[in-house]
């Protein structure tokens, strides 16, 4: 009796743990949180019960995409009340999304009067398989971003130069922090601009900030919002996490896929918790794809 005791304590041990692999390195499939691989189903539980999870992205890697909607369908299987946010797409979006998700429009059509390839310029077909998940499961799309006269306005001016009325009544950034400040610099030095560092700096605060005000809207009632957005702007806990944890959303989770080239990810603090993809040839990236991927 008591060896069938340890024995069920055993098989219940071993099923918190995922069994190291035969090289001790992590391997695709993975998921990497707190220092430990651990069960897909702890990771997206736990993400499941935050009012906010971020999702980092690489613009233009597929793998990337696969990884969003395989995450998002774990979340919407844990909640009925999910909102999907997306940086792509400005404010002024919106009735487009609730069309879209509504029934009411072709692909054709959300593309172009999304103005799509004005406002992101990405490859569509990457972010359609998302588009049809959340009409065929009712998803609400929400429209994270603004319109880029404003973001430049909001940096050349400042949030104080603008009527509220004129910024959909964001409130300024917080301050951002000194390893934010760094990781800007370091972009900004290696991409000589016109534009001084501290209007550069603006830029990405209000549209850190921009995002953040519509997640925060978004999971307002107790929902589960989820943006998908550049890991530039979620990852170490910065940028729109930051944001919204002082705006006091602090039930909040970044989540990043990463690729599986090293035995163990190098970057601690990361991410909140990372998934470990198939190595993939680095992105061809434009100036604002590198910022995001910081």
């Amino acid at each position: 009796m008591r060896r069938l005791r340890l024995l069920t304590l055993g098989l219940m041990l071993a099923a918190l743990t995922v069994p190291a692999h035969a090289n001790d390195c992590l391997a695709p499939g993975d998921w990497w949180q707190l220092g430990a691989v651990t069960p897909a189903s702890r990771v997206l539980s736990r993400a499941a019960d935050q009012d906010v999870v971020l999702i980092g992205e690489r613009h233009d890697q597929m793998a990337d995409h696969r990884f969003e909607l395989n995450t998002l369908a774990g979340l919407a299987a844990h909640r009925d009340d999910m909102v999907i946010g997306l940086e792509m797409l400005p404010r002024r979006a919106q009735p487009v999304l609730d069309a879209w998700v509504n029934g009411e429009l072709s692909e054709d059509e959300l593309l172009r009067q999304s103005r799509w390839d004005d406002v992101w310029g990405f490859e569509a077909a990457m972010y359609l398989p998302i588009f049809h998940f959340a009409r065929m499961n009712r998803i609400p799309l929400v429209a994270l971003n603004i319109a880029p006269e404003l973001r430049r306005r909001l940096a050349d001016e400042g949030f104080d130069a603008v009527p509220a009325a004129e910024r959909h009544g964001i409130a300024p950034p917080a301050t951002p922090s000194p390893a934010y400040r760094r990781r800007l610099r370091a972009v900004y030095d290696a991409h000589p601009l016109e534009q001084p560092f501290a209007t550069f700096l603006r830029a990405q605060l209000a549209w850190d900030t921009a995002m953040a005000d519509a997640l925060a809207r978004a999971s307002a009632g107790g929902k589960l919002a989820v943006g998908l957005m550049g890991r530039g702007h979620m990852q170490y806990s910065d940028g729109v996490a930051h944001q919204l944890d002082k705006r006091g959303v602090h039930r909040q989770m970044t989540l990043l896929p990463v690729p599986a080239d090293t035995c163990r990810p190098q970057a601690p603090g990361l991410a909140d918790a990372l998934y470990l993809l198939e190595a993939s040839p680095a992105p061809t990236a434009g100036f604002m794809e590198q910022l995001d991927t910081g």
